[in-house]
């Protein structure tokens, strides 16, 4: 069946690929664009259904034959792009990152992407799905596997089914889904977002347009509804934000809006100058590969460390509508004549021995682990240390099953495995992350030291912390019960010396929220916390010390691998960033301890960062060892550690001995 051309939905299709591609180039106002593929999905479930019913009902329904219609649409663009970024792959990637793109192309060849990046990538605003060159291909997966289904139930729904009745059939199976998909996302809102049920009822509000009586409405009332939906689209791409529960009812909203303006374009035809321009057209039918291209850009760029700012927004934008232009001239509309061929020659020339070359490729790539020898072996040092975490190392201290008991002494040793032990170190990932350097300086010393750290637990006495979810502050329980616990050890545990360290930022701004029953600022409650845990220390130790937090890498988007990919693209970027934001983060905190000196003259503060930092600018590298952890932005790696506490050791002496 050839339905005719509809300039709208051309033109909602452009509205959805320039959202997407300005959300993912970083533009701030649309902080909601994501919604571009929920519009994606509504298109496509009314096309695909209207083509299935009316095939169907005229008794030219096979299976062989939509598939084959669904290899001419999607393989040849697909593939195209498939090989040209796995070329790009190949010359740009480690072994390691290599093996894993490889990975994600067995997925995306298999239209299984989606099911990759819920159990590999898993949050899809996370800074680590940034560097994923094959993300974006998860909505495809979505829908080829909606597409297994779907043909075989509207068969089985159209054969038995009044017409009639089939908006009812359908609204129940939109109902029906929408409730598992708001029970999905209360669960588990990472895994839930690239799941094809989770998402299936946006494809069915698609299909259930062309089941829907039409309405003659006077063209002026039509218009005004499409202006209408077009502003409810608008605001929400606007006021979504990552922190929207999303899919699920909130997805209603593009949805219902995305179909409200195709269904008046059924019933009422007329023509929107935003929607049936002539551009808007344009990038519409350019649309697929246009979505296949921009992200693969977007990481090209992330690789090659250039900044997303307006210059290289726009140079992305243009480059993927060249791209995305010369794909469908040169790949997608020759294709089309195939439409003509056997099913069988299709789908086996189409998509099955391409899917086999690179499943193939990618068994080669994994069977020779990413072919090392393509770089020099100090890359391979490098990478050792980027990707050495100390809470993966310590994992019988960091984060045991149960917060409220300390972990073993014996599990957890810094420096000599003695009897007794000299000092405690409380804290969080970011006092986790010093382990190694405290082991170097406890070794130096001959003390052993007790590590009790847990993530997110900087130790604040009477102080409960909460975290954002969806714009609910939630209670991050282990916060308070941990604490609870050293509180209680402490009183009834003598250390000469206990120290304190952790990630001090995100205390004074948005990213958390505490409460202690009496204040009502963070400010405040931390200041509070912070007094009350050096009295409890000081009655409990002979010596407290303090350990200063390390600068933080997003503020100024330097990657912790930035030295590396210096040597390995020939490139000459900065890996520094500024003392000034540093000091500048650390303000408040850095007033709250000037205060504490004075009631606790004797409180010890050590400064690791004197040996990475000079009066202008710190450094993320040192002694040829990167310090921070690979796709991290303020958490230094286990021999980026130790080197600290070897270097620290050689410049200013070792600071337990004082």
């Amino acid at each position: 069946m050839n339905l005719p051309y509809r300039a709208d939905i051309d033109g909602l299709r452009a509205i959805a690929v320039l959202l997407v591609i300005f959300n993912h180039i970083g533009l701030s106002f649309f902080s909601g664009e994501y919604i571009g593929v929920d519009v994606f999905f509504v298109i496509s479930g009314y096309l695909i259904t209207l083509i299935l019913t009316h095939d169907i009902q005229s008794k030219r329904f096979s299976i062989a034959r939509f598939y084959k219609k669904r290899v001419v649409r999607l393989a040849p663009a697909y593939f195209t792009v498939l090989s040209i970024v796995s070329i790009i792959a190949w010359q740009v990637m480690l072994p390691g990152e290599l093996t894993q793109y490889f990975d994600s192309v067995i997925y995306a060849t298999l239209l299984m992407a989606n099911i990759y990046m819920r159990n590999e990538v898993g949050d899809y605003f996370s800074q680590s799905a940034e560097s994923i060159p094959l993300l974006h291909l998860w909505s495809l997966g979505v829908e080829e596997q909606f597409y297994i289904f779907w043909p075989l139930l509207l068969w089985m729904f159209v054969a038995k089914v009044p017409r009639k009745y089939m908006w009812a059939v359908i609204t129940t199976l939109i109902v029906t889904l929408l409730i598992y998909a708001q029970y999905e996302l209360t669960k588990s809102a990472d895994k839930a977002y690239y799941s094809m049920l989770v998402r299936a009822f946006e494809l069915l509000i698609g299909a259930l347009i062309g089941f829907l009586p039409q309405l003659k409405l006077p063209k002026k009332i039509a218009q005004g509804l499409v202006w209408a939906s077009l502003s409810v689209l608008f605001a929400a791409a606007t006021y979504f934000n990552k922190q929207t529960p999303f899919p699920g009812a909130m997805a209603l909203i593009p949805c219902l809006t995305t179909a409200l303006i195709i269904y008046l374009g059924q019933c009422s035809p007329s023509n929107n100058v935003l929607l049936s321009n002539r551009f808007s057209s344009w990038i519409g039918k350019i649309s697929y590969p246009l979505y296949l291209w921009h992200w693969p850009i977007i990481v090209l760029f992330g690789i090659y460390m250039r900044p997303l700012n307006a210059e290289n927004q726009a140079v992305i934008v243009l480059l993927s509508i060249i791209l995305a232009f010369l794909t469908y001239k040169l790949v997608e509309k020759p294709a089309k004549r195939f439409v003509m061929a056997a099913n069988y020659k299709v789908m086996i020339i189409g998509f099955l021995v391409p899917a086999m070359i690179f499943i193939a490729i990618a068994q080669t790539i994994n069977i020779n682990k990413g072919f090392p020898d393509r770089f020099p072996q100090s890359v391979y040092i490098k990478q050792q240390a980027l990707n050495s975490y100390a809470h993966v190392i310590r994992n019988k201290c960091m984060d045991i099953a149960d917060p409220k008991a300390l972990p073993d002494p014996d599990d957890c040793v810094l420096g000599d495995a003695k009897p007794n032990i000299d000092f405690l170190l409380i804290g969080d990932s970011h006092a986790n992350s010093y382990t190694a350097m405290l082991d170097v300086w406890a070794k130096d010393a001959n003390l052993r030291g007790y590590d009790i750290t847990q993530s997110s637990t900087f130790y604040l006495p009477g102080v409960q912390r909460f975290e954002s979810n969806f714009n609910r502050w939630e209670e991050l329980s282990k916060f308070k019960l941990r604490n609870e616990a050293i509180t209680a050890h402490l009183a009834k545990t003598h250390y000469p010396v206990i120290i304190l360290a952790g990630s001090y930022v995100p205390y004074f701004g948005h990213e958390v929220k505490l409460e202690d029953g009496i204040h009502h600022f963070n400010e405040e409650i931390f200041k509070t916390g912070f007094m009350k845990a050096l009295k409890i220390a000081y009655q409990s130790t002979d010596q407290v010390i303090l350990l200063n937090d390390v600068p933080r890498l997003d503020q100024e988007k330097v990657p912790a691998d930035c030295n590396l990919r210096n040597e390995i693209l020939n490139t000459q970027d900065q890996c520094m960033v500024s003392k000034k934001n540093y000091e500048a983060s650390l303000l408040k905190f850095n007033r709250m301890v000037a205060e504490a000196k004075l009631k606790y003259p004797d409180l010890k503060i050590i400064d690791p960062t004197k040996v990475m930092c000079n009066q202008q600018t710190c450094k993320i590298m040192l002694n040829n060892v990167p310090l921070y952890r690979n796709k991290d932005t303020n958490h230094i790696n286990n021999q980026g550690s130790r080197q600290l506490g070897i270097e620290y050791l050689k410049q200013y002496g070792n600071p337990l001995k004082d």
